[in-house]
């Protein structure tokens, strides 16, 4: 499925939310937009289309002291250049823990 045929319409997020590597803790990039079955993510590098990563997403919501950590096992669909130096990258949710799909519930409802 290309980024023109989604399956569930996506929301550009207000929150800032960070991107690392499950296992390494390496940091991928920043969540652009986010659905109940996708997201798309910016990063330096492109991802490997086909590529299955488990992804730690952190993010400091408005108005809340702490943190929220949530993590997702995803597929790499597409990748695209956005920038010179940056990278698009749409991805498909295969898992996500009950805390990422609090956080992604909270993404899809900010105003």
């Amino acid at each position: 499925m290309n980024k023109e045929n989604r399956m569930h319409p996506r929301k550009i997020l207000d929150s800032t939310v960070s991107l690392f590597q499950h296992d390494s803790k390496e940091y991928i990039g920043l969540m652009v937009d986010a659905s109940d079955s996708g997201m798309m993510m910016s990063s330096y590098m492109p991802l490997e289309i086909g590529a299955v990563i488990e992804i730690d997403m952190i993010d400091i919501p408005p108005n809340i002291d702490s943190r929220r950590t949530g993590t997702v096992i995803a597929k790499v669909m597409w990748n695209d250049r956005i920038t010179p130096s940056m990278y698009g990258n749409g991805c498909q949710l295969i898992e996500r823990s009950d805390e990422a799909q609090r956080m992604i519930n909270f993404y899809l409802t900010e105003h």
